[in-house]
């Protein structure tokens, strides 16, 4: 019996080394699955891009008066826009996009330089700058590429001479291809119209 106690030792020392080296390992997988995860979680949350930081949001706050004064100016332009959207070409889904501009008589307003940005709201993150050159007076063109259906929001901006036009649509992409005019800025949706 004398020899039978020094091996039963043995055999719980090596049965408590071998727990303590499964047990340490699950604790230790654990953790190093919840760092896993955090990163996941970070990566995914730092590179959406239907979540948006906008740029210039406290300068902007800051510096509201002025903003509405300049839409305000733009307003008593008086003028009014309209969209057209080609069909889609190549493998981007680009399209052309035009813009008409029209005085209060319904004259077409020339010599602009009209700049805009878009983007899909399910992807406020992914934002396309356009510019837009004037194909024939009156008629600004810019190709986008608005490659899924849904709701658009473009953001128009123009200067000519000392005069400064803003206008901001919403319109609907449909799976079709067809588009219909949502909503524009407050000043432009009275005399606004679905295409």
């Amino acid at each position: 019996m004398s020899d039978s106690r020094p091996i039963d030792t043995e055999i719980d020392e090596s049965a408590e080394t071998l727990a303590r080296w499964k047990w340490g390992g699950v604790i230790l997988g654990f953790l190093g699955l919840q760092i896993l995860l955090s990163g996941v979680a970070v990566f995914l949350a730092t590179s959406d891009p239907s979540n948006v930081i906008v740029e210039g949001y406290y300068e902007q706050a800051l510096s509201w008066d002025q903003q509405r004064a300049r839409q305000a100016a733009s307003d008593a332009l008086g003028w009014k826009s309209s969209i057209d959207l080609g069909k889609p070409q190549g493998m981007l889904g680009e399209r052309l996009l035009t813009i008409r501009l029209v005085d209060p008589a319904g004259q077409p307003v020339t010599g602009c330089h009209l700049d805009g940005e878009i983007f899909h709201h399910a992807r406020g993150g992914d934002v396309f700058k356009l510019h837009f050159q004037e194909q024939d007076p009156g008629n600004y063109t810019a190709v986008a590429k608005l490659q899924r259906s849904g709701l658009w929001e473009l953001s128009l901006k123009t200067d000519r001479d000392a005069q400064h036009f803003q206008e901001t649509r919403q319109f609907k992409l449909k799976d079709s291809g067809e588009f219909q005019t949502v909503a524009t800025s407050p000043a432009n949706r009275a005399g606004d119209q679905p295409l």
